[in-house]
């Protein structure tokens, strides 16, 4: 299984660099093949918005310019994931820029997947669940409107058929300077159950409704 960690810090070292490291050594001691896509070593340019706001992004599902960046890879690399983590500081109560682009990029081309009227057309992450780590490393502020962000861009591209019947998100870890121990702990737990999820070892959404049937 392929797990995907996509990483919105420019810097290798820090707090938030230390979630992307403990989600690829987690990952990496349960099996999964485990990818760190750094964006902030990638050339991404921001959307041209063509034409009309709508490009081939909308029809195709690719962007025009994605050979010309890094995108066009990524898009394919993401694609190639069973499960995924994104990991983002705060900046200004928001992704970080990097994550922003990307996430606006990569959205376009797989919500009008998943919206397509074609027979077998879906996006590629859909039914895929992820982990969102966002780190406001000072008092916390902005976490919540940093999730909501991740929480659209996520439901958009993947639908509501996912682990939770929500919107793809298996686990949110809100991070500040003051909870950064406790937190890393709740990451690898996250990251293992989401494993046992993926294997069929546990079903989290259905466990209460089972239970409910029980009685």
């Amino acid at each position: 299984m392929k797990l995907i960690i996509i990483s919105g810090t420019p810097r290798i070292e820090g707090l938030t660099f230390e979630f992307v490291e403990m989600a690829r050594n987690t990952g990496e001691s349960l099996g999964f093949d485990t990818e760190v896509i750094t964006l902030f070593d990638k050339k991404l340019e921001k959307c041209k918005m063509c034409g009309d706001g709508w490009g081939i992004c909308f029809h195709d599902h690719y962007c025009a310019f994605g050979e010309k960046d890094d995108f066009g890879d990524l898009q394919k690399k993401m694609a190639g994931g069973d499960a995924y983590i994104y990991v983002t500081p705060v900046y200004w109560g928001e992704v970080s820029e990097d994550m922003k682009c990307f996430l606006d990029k990569l959205r376009r081309c797989e919500a009008s997947n998943a919206w397509d009227k074609k027979e077998g057309a879906k996006s590629a992450l859909s039914g895929k669940p992820s982990i969102v780590v966002a780190n406001a490393g000072g008092g916390g502020g902005g976490i919540i409107n940093t999730f909501n962000q991740l929480e659209r861009a996520i439901s958009h591209m993947a639908g509501d058929g996912q682990p939770r019947e929500t919107v793809g998100i298996f686990d949110w870890i809100a991070v500040n300077r003051w909870n950064k121990d406790y937190k890393l702990i709740a990451l690898k737990f996250a990251v293992t159950e989401m494993h046992k999820y993926l294997t069929g070892e546990l079903q989290p959404w259905r466990t209460f409704k089972d239970k409910t049937k029980e009685k």
